[in-house]
């Protein structure tokens, strides 16, 4: 498993967890919506598409997004941010998977409109510390 895989799976998310996923676009303002049904995806985050309409307008007008997570462990807060591009997978593969990862941990209360589908280009730790921040 690469190192961008496994810093990835620090992303998954049911929405039955502690912490939320934060994905942030720009489009006319910079708009910032918190997420929770995340896949990763070999090196690649699939996020369900359930209630953030402006986000999905924002990619569709600009791909560039920044995606963050932290969480509190047991030594102290962790978490990394990705910068990279979207795209919105309406059907396929991403969409077909995230649809049934969503029905299952929802119950069947929720079923995503599309998959949000976001290629890492650079990654960043947000461990608190001094020093170098970017890792990929």
């Amino acid at each position: 498993m690469s190192e961008l895989s496994e810093i990835l799976r620090f992303f998954e998310n049911n929405c039955k967890k502690d912490f939320l996923v934060w994905i942030a676009t720009y489009a006319e303002e910079v708009h910032l919506a918190p997420v929770c049904f995340v896949l990763s995806k070999e090196d690649k985050l699939v996020i369900a598409y359930n209630f953030v309409k402006k986000t999905v307008e924002n990619i569709r007008k600009n791909p560039r997004v920044a995606v963050g997570v932290a969480k509190r462990l047991e030594e102290g807060f962790d978490g990394y941010l990705v910068k990279g591009r979207a795209e919105i997978h309406e059907e396929g593969e991403f969409f077909e998977e995230i649809k049934r990862f969503v029905e299952e941990e929802s119950g069947g209360k929720r079923s995503p409109k599309a998959a949000i589908v976001v290629y890492p280009e650079k990654v960043y730790s947000l461990k608190p510390g001094e020093g170098k921040k970017r890792i990929i």
